[in-house]
């Protein structure tokens, strides 16, 4: 009986570590944005860039570290069946030989990273229908009809989540030598004990984006292209809708009205917009408010990592 729920817990286990499922975009519409139809799609396509750019660095792994955790998952595999532990034996060897190989190239080796995804949730909303949703919400759950809320809340996202799969070589490598152990012992039980417990301890981390942050970004960095002199009434509306991504980032939660880099944020917008229709040269301000937003950015990566 304990082998059986050992052996049921480990397959479990097993499909739970199996490094980040790959996750769908999705877009709701719920509005129309403050964007032309060109800046939308310049828009769209930094949103796009900065995927792209995600996505190359999660192709950075190791590649012997993930054949051995692959090994690992193929030995588990083979020790829920009865009469292939020495199957389990030689894949489990097979595993610890790629991870001596791995620390003998480098014994600093600690979370490496043997998987990851990208994936986006798309919201296109105004600032006054985010508020209008949240306060209707609000009135629902103060008569508990929580289920009513969630249908309006659930779709209230706009971001991009970065999903990393880490395997800990501190501890990782010793773990198996030691089901391996066990397995040679003819202690069974053990060595499933001890594979569901080093199953378990891969780290995932989450890191959430907000795209009507890099949104604000794309429109800035447009708006500061543009001759001031020729094209004034553009940057306005670039700006203008600048400014509507960065309270719309804010409504969603995903940055403080209250926080010192919000602040500066807007100020600096509202400085821009002045200056745009003074005689002083914008690119330095343009140059400092870019720099805020990207500070922003990795703020909120920091912020959101489990």
């Amino acid at each position: 009986m304990k082998t059986k729920t050992l052996i049921s817990s480990l397959l479990i286990g097993s499909l739970m570590v199996v490094p980040c499922a790959q996750a769908k975009n999705s877009t709701t519409k719920k509005g129309d944005n403050q964007m032309s139809q060109e800046h939308t799609a310049k828009s769209d396509l930094a949103v796009k860039e900065h995927e792209k750019e995600q996505n190359a660095l999660l192709e950075t792994v190791n590649e012997g570290v993930l054949d051995g955790y692959i090994s690992v998952l193929k030995a588990t595999k083979l020790l829920a069946k009865e009469g292939k532990e020495k199957e389990t034996i030689a894949k489990l060897q097979e595993a610890t030989g790629k991870f001596d190989v791995a620390l003998a190239a480098n014994p600093k080796l600690n979370l490496v990273p043997i998987d990851g995804d990208v994936s986006m949730t798309a919201l296109i909303t105004t600032p006054a229908l985010v508020k209008v949703e949240t306060e209707l919400a609000i009135d629902l759950l103060k008569d508990h009809k929580v289920q009513a809320a969630r249908t309006i809340l659930e779709p209230m996202k706009d971001e991009m989540v970065i999903t990393n799969a880490f395997l800990p070589m501190g501890t990782y490598p010793d773990a198996i030598k030691l089901a391996t152990k066990y397995l040679v012992d003819g202690k069974k039980d053990d060595a499933l004990a001890t594979l569901a417990t080093t199953l378990s301890t891969i780290v995932v981390e989450k890191a959430i984006v907000p795209l009507s942050i890099i949104r604000t970004e794309s429109l800035l960095k447009t708006a500061s292209e543009l001759d001031k002199e020729k094209d004034k009434a553009k940057a306005h509306e670039l700006l203008d809708a600048a400014q509507q991504q960065l309270e719309i980032a804010t409504l969603l939660g995903y940055t403080d009205e209250e926080s010192k880099a919000y602040e500066d944020m807007k100020a600096q917008i509202k400085a821009v917009k002045k200056e745009i229709d003074g005689k002083n040269a914008v690119e330095k301000m343009y140059d400092k408010i870019k720099g805020s937003v990207k500070s922003l950015i990795g703020k909120e990566k920091v912020a959101t990592s489990k």
